[in-house]
């Protein structure tokens, strides 16, 4: 049997884990205790944070709740890692006790499927505990489980040999139904495969199991990274969930001495770019489409760094306990020593994913993420064109994040185009929702008409054809400019084409923002400030400003929204929208202006935009066609810096400091 590492350095691997970890520890011991009784509390279910008892003979198909996840995610049997951890820790046989409980309740209560068609048995949403993302997550957990406490005395030749038969089933069933190699769930079944095929090194079909493991993870790895380092899904939160699920079995192959193709560590090494871009200055990662804003890339990156042998890439990230038990104590100690004394370089600056559709625009102040990218997916949300802005680490407009992937009227509104800080037309979506994994057609696409980045400014220019489908069709074009020497925030929005139609324009605050909406103290504008509860060396406010085209009569009103920044816990959150009806073409135009830290007296203040639409020719196979085109001028004043004057239009950007 081989591993990572023996069983002799995971106990001493428990030792380091007592000393770094202390909090840790009691979480794992409680967790384990509750489990040994049956009870479970999962993550990623909307159960989540209670604890549910499925009896001491655990039923491994009960399930509380509306959520196929959490049938799932319960018979992935993470638990069991749990056990062996608390065994390490204490020597009880009462967690062998329950580990094989545990396992023989399973054997008998989840037999082979036999009865069911290849497709129904690779279908990516099939129910129950044999869909195969299960199975591939669910070895491990033996495994995992089973090293942790095979010094054991409890630990039987009998039950032994029923466990390694049932592993050795289950490695059977992931080398015979084969899932799509574009979606991240196939280079899970391939991790388990890969782990069982090592592990049961004498088993007859160990060669095979690893040999098809080995290729069809190259083969994920091929489809699904794209070639600036993103996973095809475009979701943060799988993205970094990649680095582990490609990782892992390379370092396994390392260890055991058959190590995977140079060419698969450049890809791995190449999707870290993107796993550090979606940090956020508040250490959490940024939640567009299915994803949370955990606090966990760094830990991945750092293992990432370790696994790959390479120091630079280790700093970006942080040394966790998970590299702890996948390289033991010994490797453990004498990373952080490498680590000792590496500064962290924040990174400060703006960085590009276009062949994704992914822009960071950054500088000491902010962090703004726009989406640009294609839907990628079941995972996708409908929501080109919008982004998330964090200002002196503080988190202005945010992503509402997934909440659940429940069907029913949640699901629906976590993924909607107004759940997102962009633009919705008639109240539909960009792209029609079908159900919890499934878009309809047509789905909207973005273009890219401009990126410009200088040391004054970052710029996007893009637009999206979602809403041309309608029979009056309307494109949604974009500009987002955001000042670096000073700072501020322009969106533009422009809609053209036929008939009359109704925009909201929507921004999802922080929980903690108050807002007055306001009287334009020059008549020409809406104005509404927002307040933050004061905190050291954060923005203590903002003013907003919305300008519309001639005729144009936007309004302003507050409602109320939700943020999920974990799966199953939602909040409410104050939304700001800006909505009216148009007739062909329209131009919303909105200025933020930072009011600067607690105690800074010195603001910024508006002093007129102007939006018109200026009458061009544009060359068409027909020949020229006039056309109107925004532009947008404006200027605000701060008494110490002077004024700062804009004009953004079809040609370029101008950013002028005067004074």
């Amino acid at each position: 049997m081989r591993f990572y590492v023996t069983n002799a350095e995971l106990q001493e691997a428990a030792n380091v884990f007592e000393f770094h970890y202390p909090t840790r520890v009691a979480e794992v011991l409680e967790k384990a205790d509750q489990c040994c009784v049956g009870k479970f509390s999962l993550p990623y279910t909307m159960a989540a944070g209670e604890w549910i008892d499925h009896g001491l003979r655990p039923d491994w198909l009960y399930n509380p709740t509306d959520d196929l996840e959490y049938t799932w995610i319960l018979n992935r049997h993470w638990h069991l890692r749990d056990f062996g951890i608390a065994y390490l820790l204490t020597g009880d046989e009462r967690y062998v006790a329950a580990f094989k409980r545990h396992i023989v309740s399973w054997i008998e209560q989840n037999p082979l499927p036999t009865s069911l068609t290849y497709e129904q048995l690779v279908y990516f949403q099939r129910p129950g505990p044999w869909r195969l993302l299960e199975v591939g997550l669910r070895v491990q957990s033996w495994v995992w489980g089973y090293m942790m406490m095979s010094h054991s005395p409890s630990m039987d030749s009998i039950f032994v040999e029923m466990w390694q038969d049932s592993l050795a089933k289950q490695a059977t069933f992931l080398s015979r139904f084969l899932g799509e190699t574009s979606i991240n769930h196939a280079t899970m079944h391939m991790q388990g495969l890969y782990m069982v095929g090592t592990f049961l090194a004498e088993h007859a079909d160990a060669p095979y199991w690893r040999q098809l493991a080995q290729e069809r993870l190259m083969l994920c790895l091929h489809d699904q990274i794209r070639a600036d380092g993103i996973q095809n899904e475009l979701t943060p939160h799988y993205h970094t969930a990649s680095l582990d699920m490609f990782g892992t079995p390379y370092w396994l192959a390392k260890q055991t001495g058959r190590p995977f193709p140079g060419s698969y560590l450049e890809k791995l090494k190449s999707m870290v770019a993107f796993s550090m871009a979606t940090i956020r200055p508040d250490g959490k990662s940024v939640a567009l489409s299915d994803s949370d804003s955990g606090t966990h890339v760094r830990a991945k990156v750092g293992l990432i760094g370790a696994i790959c042998d390479e120091v630079a890439i280790a700093q970006q990230g942080e040394i966790s306990e998970e590299l702890l038990w996948m390289m033991g104590g010994e490797r453990f100690v004498s990373w952080m020593k490498r680590m000792e004394g590496a500064q962290t370089s924040e990174q400060a600056t703006t960085v590009t994913f276009p062949e994704s559709g992914y822009f960071v625009m950054r500088d000491v102040q902010q962090y703004l993420f726009f989406d640009a990218a294609p839907m990628g997916g079941a995972h996708g949300h409908a929501d080109a064109l919008h982004f998330e802005w964090m200002f002196q680490d503080r988190l202005i407009f945010g992503d509402s994040g997934r909440y659940t992937y429940q069907e029913g009227e949640w699901r629906r509104y976590f993924k909607s185009t107004s759940a997102h800080n962009t633009v919705t037309i008639d109240g539909l979506d960009q792209t029609p929702y079908v159900s919890t994994q499934q878009w309809g057609v047509p789905e909207a696409e973005v273009t890219l008409h401009r990126w410009e980045s200088c040391e004054a400014y970052d710029f996007i220019d893009a637009s999206h054809n979602g809403y041309t489908h309608l029979k009056d069709s309307i494109t949604h074009r974009r500009w987002v400019l955001m000042g670096k020497k000073q700072s501020f925030l322009l969106i533009v929005d422009w809609m053209e084409g036929v008939g009359t139609h109704h925009l909201e324009q929507t921004f999802h605050l922080s929980g903690d923002a108050q807002t007055e909406i306001q009287q334009s103290r020059n008549g020409s504008a809406l104005e509404a400030l927002i307040a933050f509860d004061e905190e050291e060396d954060k923005v203590s406010g903002m003013r907003m400003y919305w300008v519309g085209t001639v005729g144009a009569n936007p309004q302003l009103v507050m409602k109320e929204g939700w943020r999920s920044d974990d799966y199953g816990m939602k909040e409410g959150i104050p939304v700001l929208s800006c909505h009216q009806l148009f007739t062909d073409q329209t131009v919303i135009t909105t200025l933020c202006l930072p009011q600067g830290k607690a105690n800074d007296s010195e603001v910024w203040e508006m002093e007129y935009i102007n939006v018109n639409l200026v009458e061009t020719d544009r060359h068409h196979i027909g020949g020229p066609q006039s056309v109107h085109i925004p532009r947008v001028d404006l200027q605000f004043t701060k008494s110490v810096d002077g004024q700062l004057a804009i004009t953004v239009d079809e040609r370029g950007v101008s950013v002028k400091m005067k004074g």
